[in-house]
């Protein structure tokens, strides 16, 4: 709505300076709650890098451990002990509300099985293959934790932009626009009552005029008589 197309009334002057305070009341909370998403986002930030460090060495781990398992028995021999070793995996995902964002979180167990879990005889697969499945195993363990939490972080770091560009456009849209809005209201309301002040100063003056040739005219009369 333009400022030409508001009706300059002391109702409508009142309800932008209700809506100023409410839209600054407004920034206040985001700006608190952008602090508070913030502290959150570095907190889980650094406890993400250090679950992404063990993630990083125990899937080097893996590699070098499958690597030595292919070499010393060959593929062939991998692959079936990974074919045996298939299954479904029992993962819940649960979530929790973080100001207002629901955050998920893998529940997991029994990750990384012994041989026997893996339907293989201790001595049906030599040591390295069965240290590479166990390996592997570790490093799947720690993705189903660090995956969660990244996707979590940024959840948090998206709702971290959004409150940004709702605090911007109150800051530099919606207040100034208000703002201006209400100073014309006012410049109007001014011009108004100037106006009246002037007219009601005219009147005045055109009654003291009437009340003064009036007195004139009775004081002639009666000199007259």
């Amino acid at each position: 709505m333009s400022v030409d197309a508001i009706a300059p009334t002391r109702m409508n002057l009142l309800a932008r300076k209700a809506q100023i305070k409410f839209a600054s009341d407004g920034v206040q909370l985001l700006e608190g709650k952008r602090e508070a998403l913030l502290k959150e986002l570095i907190e889980r930030a650094k406890e993400l890098r250090k679950l992404r460090n063990e993630l990083h060495d125990r899937g080097r781990a893996s590699v070098a451990a499958m690597a030595v398992a292919r070499a010393m028995r060959g593929t062939p021999e991998v692959a079936s002990v990974g074919v045996a070793g298939q299954r479904e995996m029992p993962l819940e995902v649960k979530t929790e509300k973080v100001w207002g964002i629901a955050l998920g979180d893998i529940a997991h167990d029994g990750i990384v099985r012994s041989p026997i879990q893996r339907n293989i005889g201790q001595f049906d697969a030599s040591a390295h293959v069965l240290e590479a499945a166990e390996s592997a195993e570790f490093m799947l363990e720690q993705l189903l934790v660090c995956a969660p939490k990244e996707s979590n972080l940024t959840l948090v770091g998206e709702e971290v932009k959004k409150v940004s560009r709702r605090i911007n456009a109150l800051n530099e849209y919606l207040i100034p626009k208000l703002s201006r809005e209400m100073r014309a209201i006012a410049d109007v309301l001014d011009e108004r009552e100037r106006e009246d002040t002037f007219r009601l100063k005219m009147i005045k003056g055109k009654k003291a005029k009437a009340k003064i040739a009036k007195q004139k005219a009775l004081a002639e009369a009666e000199n007259a008589s």
